[in-house]
């Protein structure tokens, strides 16, 4: 017998348990903790006690591989390398922080050059999610636009990609891929500093008077054109398959999480592959049967392989539960 149950976070878990794997999504939590919100603070704590009291209790994901990709810098640097060097033809766009002692200290310039960071780019806050404003970004066309930038920020070059972002949903070892709308190709033009929300602009039909974004910066979807390049189908860049899988394993093996997200462009200049975000924990509500595939997982993670004195057993649910005993999985959201 499986039970599913929410735990309180604001009160200690010893006295809620046992159980044998905890599910949450408190990335908000994890950013508000770390900003020095005490009420956070002691909510991730209460979750980190028990863990340390009953270190067999699975924690999904663990906080530690979460914290990283909070931040976006640190998500870029994390990844840069392995796929620049995999060999798969798959990239991390230019990117620098930006701090207020960079904009005030007029080292703006100078910071973008060095880190081959090319207009127009893409202007993002540094805490990747968790907050109302991680999702608020701009994009700067020329150095009169640099005014507008609001540090701390990384800065990221723009790559064209057809309007067309995928947005790739990990689940374990399960990767699904979501076609998305994306920005309208671009140039340098010394165009105006555009602002827009990524998270309106992803979905369909969700442009809001409340949002500075124009009709015109997202494109529409154009009848196809005649292409000689291999990545182009339907007048448009598409993404290799395989690459994207190869993307994935990779990503993984960095960050060790189950649940996270990939948001990836295809250059539609030369057709390779670039990795603009990772998220934990994602909403995969395009992903269709997703509480049937995420239960799975968690079943499967709890029927774990352990290792007894350098032998490898593999221990069934039943197993580890015993005759008499129930398997229990708890969930946490944050409040």
């Amino acid at each position: 017998m499986k039970l599913l149950d929410h735990i309180d976070i604001d009160q200690p878990l010893t006295e809620q348990g046992p159980f044998d794997l905890i599910l949450h999504k408190c990335n908000g939590l994890l950013v508000a903790a770390e900003a020095g919100d005490s009420t956070a603070e002691r909510q991730i704590n209460n979750i980190k006690d028990y863990i340390k009291e009953n270190p067999s209790c699975i924690l999904v994901d663990k906080f530690e591989h979460i914290q990283p990709l909070l931040n976006r810098h640190y998500q870029y640097q994390l990844v840069h390398d392995p796929l620049l060097n995999s060999g798969y033809n798959v990239f991390v766009p230019s990117f620098v922080n930006l701090t207020t002692a960079d904009k005030e200290s007029n080292m703006l310039v100078q910071k973008l050059r060095e880190a081959n960071v090319t207009y127009p780019f893409v202007c993002k806050p540094i805490v990747a999610q968790g907050n109302d404003d991680s999702h608020l970004m701009s994009i700067i066309f020329d150095e009169n636009g640099l005014k507008d930038i609001k540090t701390p920020c990384v800065a990221q070059s723009f790559i064209n990609h057809d309007s067309v972002l995928y947005k790739v949903y990990i689940v374990g070892d399960k990767p699904f891929i979501v076609e998305k709308p994306s920005v309208k190709n671009l140039s340098a033009t010394g165009q105006d500093t555009i602002k827009f929300d990524a998270s309106k602009l992803t979905r369909l039909n969700s442009l809001t008077t409340g949002v500075r974004l124009r009709r015109k910066f997202v494109a529409k979807m154009q009848s196809p054109a005649q292409s000689s390049h291999p990545w182009v189908e339907d007048g448009r860049a598409t993404p290799d398959q395989d690459r994207i899988k190869e993307i994935c394993l990779i990503i993984q093996e960095q960050i060790k999480m189950d649940l996270f997200g990939i948001d990836v462009i295809v250059d539609c200049e030369n057709g390779r592959h670039a990795v603009i975000d990772i998220n934990a924990f994602p909403g995969y509500e395009s992903v269709n049967n997703f509480g049937e595939v995420l239960c799975n997982h968690l079943m499967n993670l709890m029927s774990c392989v352990e290792t007894v004195s350098g032998d490898t057993i593999q221990y069934s649910d039943a197993e580890k539960a015993g005759p008499n005993e129930t398997t229990s999985i708890q969930l946490c959201n944050e409040h």
